[in-house]
């Protein structure tokens, strides 16, 4: 997760903790959590931070399993003092990643892209994957707009992650625009990644036959013309959807083309992309969750092995 991201969550969840309240009852040694529903919330948030994730299972912990789904569970004076302190703890971590941020003046978000490159072995690698990223964001004519461009920010501290930002000229429809394409973009690239990917597969598998030259040259070409045809079908569902900025010509054809192919490329590898948690949660949403697999209709290997006989 961004620093951040990790900044953010502390923000918006602080007061969560800070004002969280235990009240006795009429009852000895009964007491009272309020707001119980509401704590919870914070806490299953503040769990997504990978080094909070401890210390919120240990104070969940401390909440009697038979009393843990009411809306103000009721406990005793020992259970009381132990979550007492058990959120002080969580509060203090909080406030100190909030001031830690704060302090590196690096700025509040706003509307854009996160992007998490893997773990390069080389600098090339990394250079490779920035130089895709750069093609489609620069070149895609669906992310360009009169009155918006994506604009690179920063390298988040300590990780790889690339923030980008959605600079516009005039009102929010540039954002908007760029962010529900780039969605859109993201979203054909998944199903066609596993198209690729299969496609691919199944070349190496022909390859390994050891077929005569003919049949090799025979079978490649329709491993290409399927990769075309997937591309070209990628694109016209996409210029369906988008009819404010139908493609001009061929050559933005080509471009969109070669965008979605480098996109499920850098898919493959790993690469993530995200709006950015400042964007609109209605944009957030459309960005499809990268674990997604479409499998490739029909059995392709059949139409190979048909060449043999």
């Amino acid at each position: 997760m961004r620093l951040y991201n990790i900044y953010y969550l502390c923000k918006e969840y602080e007061d969560t903790f800070l004002n969280f309240s235990i009240r006795q009852t009429n009852i000895s040694n009964v007491y009272k959590i309020e707001r119980w529903e509401e704590y919870k919330k914070g806490l299953s948030v503040i769990r997504k931070i990978v080094f909070l994730q401890p210390y919120v299972d240990a104070l969940y912990d401390i909440v009697p399993v038979f009393v843990r789904e009411k809306k103000q569970p009721e406990i005793d004076s020992v259970t009381r003092n132990a979550l007492l302190d058990s959120n002080k703890g969580i509060l203090n971590k909080i406030q100190a990643i909030i001031e830690l941020y704060e302090s590196l003046n690096l700025g509040e978000g706003l509307d854009g892209v996160d992007v998490k490159i893997p773990k390069c072995d080389s600098l090339g690698e990394y250079i490779s994957y920035l130089k895709d990223i750069d093609f489609i964001f620069e070149q895609c004519p669906f992310l360009q707009h009169k009155d918006g461009i994506i604009k690179f920010k920063n390298v988040d501290v300590g990780s790889q992650w690339l923030t980008f930002l959605i600079v516009a000229t005039s009102g929010t429809a540039a954002v908007t625009y760029i962010l529900n394409n780039l969605a859109m973009l993201l979203d054909k690239a998944v199903q066609l990644k596993s198209h690729l990917i299969n496609l691919r597969e199944q070349e190496e598998i022909v390859r390994s036959k050891k077929l005569g030259n003919d049949a090799l040259e025979s079978s490649l070409e329709m491993f290409d013309a399927l990769k075309r045809h997937y591309l070209s079908e990628a694109v016209k569902d996409l210029e369906e959807k988008n009819t404010e900025n139908p493609l001009k010509d061929g050559e933005e054809k080509g471009k969109v083309e070669k965008s979605l192919e480098k996109l499920c490329g850098l898919l493959e590898k790993g690469v993530e992309i995200y709006a950015s948690i400042d964007t609109d949660k209605d944009i957030q949403v459309l960005f499809p969750a990268l674990g997604d697999k479409v499998e490739l209709p029909g059995d392709i290997l059949g139409l190979i092995e048909d060449k043999e006989k």
